[in-house]
């Protein structure tokens, strides 16, 4: 299974994927906390075993993410990809959320990447605050970027 393929991957196709999409702001702070994920960072970080979904209508996408032995997030978003669908394994990293609580809590927006390699998630709060991210290989045909609302439950 692959995940991001190089250090700066995530920060690269998050800043070209959603640069008209969100306000160079959410854009700004999201970056600073994506350029802390390296593969040191994520050796040391707690990584929480994940599986998920991803169903593509080309401009809808139903996203879905559960955490092994917790909780399963459900999205809805609007965005431009390959129509399709698959399976994904891989794992959710804590960014600015301090625990998994929190995540859960305070999770209220995401935005996805999906990629012939890797697809990534990345969960917000309602200031736009990066609170974590699933990184995950693909096992999909769907493709694209888009965002949209979810919650854990």
């Amino acid at each position: 299974m692959k995940t991001a393929t190089k250090q700066n991957q995530l920060v690269e196709d998050f800043e070209n994927n959603f640069k008209n999409l969100l306000s160079s702001e959410s854009i700004s702070k999201a970056v600073e906390d994506l350029e802390n994920v390296d593969s040191e960072s994520l050796k040391t970080a707690s990584a929480y075993g994940a599986h998920g979904a991803l169903a593509s209508l080309v401009f809808y996408v139903k996203a879905q993410c559960s955490i092994n032995n917790g909780k399963t997030f459900n999205g809805n978003a609007w965005g431009i990809s390959f129509p399709g669908g698959g399976a994904l394994f891989g794992d959710v990293y804590l960014s600015n959320a301090g625990s998994l609580d929190q995540l859960y809590k305070e999770t209220t927006s995401f935005t996805f990447t999906a990629t012939p390699v890797y697809t990534a998630f990345y969960f917000f709060d309602k200031n736009s605050k990066l609170l974590g991210h699933f990184q995950a290989g693909s096992v999909s045909t769907a493709t694209g970027t888009g965002g949209g609302s979810g919650s854990w439950s």
